[in-house]
């Protein structure tokens, strides 16, 4: 069975769009696969921590993250 793999698409990001410019998607994140530093900066997603339980892409407002099946 293919593994589920979260995408970030950083053209479509727009953390100033976001509430205060935090990112609810990263901070959702319990592995800590999606990582915002600062404010209104776009996130990091570290693939490799990431296990495609696809919680971030329902908070994401913008869309930017989208979950495939390798």
């Amino acid at each position: 069975m293919p593994k589920p793999m979260v995408v970030l698409n950083v053209q479509q990001c727009e953390p100033n769009q976001c509430e205060n410019g935090i990112c609810p998607a990263a901070l959702q994140c319990r592995r800590k696969a999606l990582v915002q530093e600062q404010p209104f900066e776009v996130p990091e997603l570290n693939s490799e921590r990431c296990l495609g339980c696809a919680v971030c892409v329902t908070i994401c407002e913008r869309k930017s993250l989208q979950v495939y099946r390798w």
